[in-house]
C-alpha cells in the first residue's frame, strides 16, 4: 500500500512539471509571438549635441590664504580669552592674557624701568635742546630709552598675546586656567575671503595643467570656484610628485579653513559633442555599439568612444544629434528586431 502511493505521489509530480513546463513555455511563446506582431518594448531619447569637459579631480585640505597662529612664549595658567571662534580680529589686537606677576616675565620691572628710562630722555631732551647737555649725554639717554622700550613691548607680549595678521579667529585651543608650556599654539587666526589648496600631481598628468585653468571645489553641498594659480616645473624629490596650488574665492565663507574639498580641475572642453553615460552603451570583444530606433527596428551601431567624465564618455563617431538612442531594454533587444517605444525620454534626462 506505502509504495503504491508513493508511486502515485512521484507519478503526480512528474505530471505537475511537466505541466508548468509546458505552461512556461506557452507564455514564452505567447511572448515572443507578441514582440514579433507588436515589437519589444523600449524607451529612447533623442540624441542633442552637449558640452563635454574634461578635468582631473583630487581631494585636499583648503585653508584660509593667510593663516596664522599664537603661540605662547611662557609657561603659565591662560588668564582670559578675549574673543571667540568666529570673531573678526585686527593685526597686533590682544587675544588671550596671562598673568602679569608671571616671574619669567618681570612685567612690573621692566614697566618701572621703561618709565624711568622715558622720564630721564624727557629731561636730558629739553635740556639738550636748550644746550644745556652735550650731545653725547642727548645720544646716551636716548639709547637708554629706546633699550627699556623694547623692552618693556617684548614683556608685554609675553603675557598679552596678539594676533598676527589681521582676519576671523578660526580656532582656540586653550580655556582659561589651561597650564601651557612655551610653543604652545594657543590658537588660529585666518583670512578665509580665499582659500588656497595644495595637491601632488604624478608625471603623467602634470602636462595637462596650465595656470589659470578653472577649479570647484566641493565641500558636502557647497560649492566655490578659482583657478590654478602655480605650477611646479620641478618634481619635489620627497613626493616624487609636481606640486600643484589652487586659489579659491569664498567671500561668503561657505566653506571653512582646514576642511577636505573635493576638487575638480577643467583641463579641456569640447563645445558640442555627443555625450553618453555608460549604461547607454555595451562593450564586447573590444567592441563598443548602441542601439538605435530606425523606422520600427533596433539598428546596431559602432560607435567610438574617447575621453572619461566619471560615468560619462564623450562619443568620437558613430553617432549624430538627432539620432534616436534605445536607453531602456538596450540588454534585451537584438539587432534588426522590431521594437516598440513606449515612451521618449526628455534629453535633459541623460545630461550631467
Amino acid at each position: 500500500m506505502n509504495n503504491f502511493i508513493k508511486s502515485l505521489t512521484v507519478a503526480s509530480l512528474a505530471v505537475l512539471a511537466l505541466s508548468c513546463e509546458n505552461e512556461s513555455t506557452s507564455e514564452a511563446k505567447t511572448l515572443d509571438s507578441v514582440y514579433a506582431e507588436q515589437g519589444r518594448p523600449v524607451k529612447t531619447r533623442t540624441l542633442e549635441e552637449d558640452r563635454f569637459v574634461s578635468s582631473l579631480d583630487y581631494i585636499s585640505t583648503v585653508k584660509g590664504i593667510k593663516e596664522s597662529t599664537g603661540s605662547s612664549m611662557i609657561s603659565d595658567a591662560v588668564e582670559d580669552i578675549l574673543f571667540d571662534v568666529g570673531d573678526y580680529v585686527e593685526k597686533n589686537q590682544t587675544v588671550i592674557l596671562f598673568p602679569e606677576n608671571n616671574p619669567s616675565a618681570n612685567y612690573y620691572q621692566a614697566e618701572a624701568g621703561f618709565k624711568a628710562a622715558e622720564q630721564a630722555y624727557k629731561r636730558v631732551e629739553n635740556l639738550y635742546q636748550n644746550n644745556g647737555v652735550s650731545r653725547q649725554s642727548y645720544d646716551d639717554a636716548k639709547t637708554q630709552y629706546e633699550v627699556q622700550q623694547a623692552n618693556w613691548e617684548n614683556v608685554q607680549e609675553l603675557v598679552r598675546v596678539k594676533a598676527p595678521i589681521s582676519g576671523y579667529i578660526t580656532r582656540i585651543n586653550v580655556s582659561p586656567s589651561d597650564n601651557v608650556t612655551p610653543g604652545t599654539e594657543l590658537f588660529t587666526v585666518s583670512n578665509y575671503d580665499r582659500l588656497t589648496a595644495n595637491i601632488w600631481v604624478n608625471d603623467r598628468n602634470i602636462r595637462e595643467l596650465a595656470v589659470g585653468q578653472r577649479v570647484s571645489a566641493r565641500w558636502e553641498e557647497e560649492v566655490i570656484k578659482g583657478i590654478v594659480s602655480q605650477v611646479d616645473l620641478a618634481k619635489d624629490p620627497k613626493n616624487k610628485a609636481f606640486g600643484v596650488k589652487i586659489h579659491l574665492e569664498n567671500q561668503e565663507h561657505v566653506i571653512p579653513s582646514g576642511v577636505s574639498a573635493d576638487l575638480s580641475i577643467d583641463v579641456g572642453s569640447v563645445e558640442k559633442a555627443i555625450v553618453l553615460h555608460r549604461r547607454e552603451f555595451l562593450s564586447t570583444g573590444g567592441e563598443s555599439y548602441v542601439f538605435l530606433e530606425k523606422e520600427g527596428y533596433a539598428r546596431k551601431q559602432i560607435i567610438e568612444t574617447g575621453d572619461k567624465q566619471g560615468m560619462y564618455y564623450l562619443i568620437n563617431s558613430g553617432l549624430i544629434e538627432g539620432d534616436q538612442l534605445i536607453t531602456e531594454g538596450l540588454n534585451l533587444v537584438r539587432e534588426d528586431e522590431k521594437i516598440r517605444v513606449l515612451n521618449q525620454i526628455d534629453p535633459m534626462m541623460a545630461k550631467r
